[in-house]
């Protein structure tokens, strides 16, 4: 059973998690029942709208097994359709700490095969990767250099590193330049974001052609208790209080 959570009085989350889309364009409507067990009736469910681009609000997720994501069953009838009905689409293994709430950043997109779907767990511990610290991971081809805020260092072929997201006092973003040790000089990346003390995140930098690909995800730490499903029951009471007729 999850633990308590002292300061709320409820108990606390196993897991809480996040979703984006990955090599993905468009809009995916999935759910997911907090506590497990959306094999339940009147399991509560709790819906979601993925867009590319952007990140999922966070989960909280008390089940002790596989994460299940749901999503709406096709129909052709539009009454129906306001109110879905769910079927299983993807389960993954979240990882679990017996002291504190594990998590994790979901990778959502499409498989090998026409109309099959993958997810990727990606582990968002802070214990792990603390505020102010971002993960570089390359899976380039060949070794790189890169400046990021206050940071150099050298970043080799298919190895990862943790550096400090550091800016100088008085500015708001945070410059991340790539650079090649065959290509000179010259940057073969180079963007700037916003930033904030606090900030944490991971970068994965990929090799195409001469060029490098950057995909970055970051994450700004809030309390658990602003996690959609927090404190949720395990199921859903219909109302059942009588109408008043007119």
């Amino acid at each position: 059973m999850p633990q308590e959570d002292p300061a709320a009085g409820k108990p606390r989350p196993r897991n809480v998690f996040s979703l984006t889309l990955w090599n993905y364009q468009g809009r995916l409507d999935v759910a997911y029942a907090p506590w497990g067990n959306h094999q339940e009736g009147n399991a509560t469910l709790v819906p979601l709208t993925l867009v590319t681009g952007a990140r999922s609000e966070k989960c909280a997720y008390y089940g002790a097994g596989k994460l299940v994501l749901l999503r709406p069953k096709q129909t052709a009838d539009p009454e129906a359709a306001a109110i879905p009905e769910y079927e299983k689409f993807l389960e993954v293994v979240l990882p679990f700490n017996p002291d504190r709430t594990s998590e994790t950043l979901l990778l959502l997109g499409p498989g090998r095969k026409e109309g099959e779907w993958r997810v990727s767990p990606l582990d968002f511990d802070p214990q792990v990767l603390p505020k102010g610290k971002f993960s570089f991971v390359s899976r380039s081809t060949v070794p790189l250099n890169l400046s990021f805020g206050e940071e150099k260092f050298a970043l080799p072929a298919g190895e990862a590193k943790k550096v400090n997201g550091i800016i100088k006092e008085g500015e708001r973003t945070i410059k991340l330049s790539v650079f090649s040790r065959q290509g000179g000089a010259r940057p073969v990346f180079a963007q700037e974001w916003p930033h904030v003390n606090g900030l944490r995140g991971m970068f994965f930098l990929g090799s195409k052609g001469n060029a490098v690909q950057v995909t970055r995800f970051v994450d700004f730490p809030r309390p658990i208790e602003q996690a959609l499903g927090y404190g949720s029951p395990r199921i859903t009471i219909p109302d059942k209080s009588p109408r008043e007729e007119y």
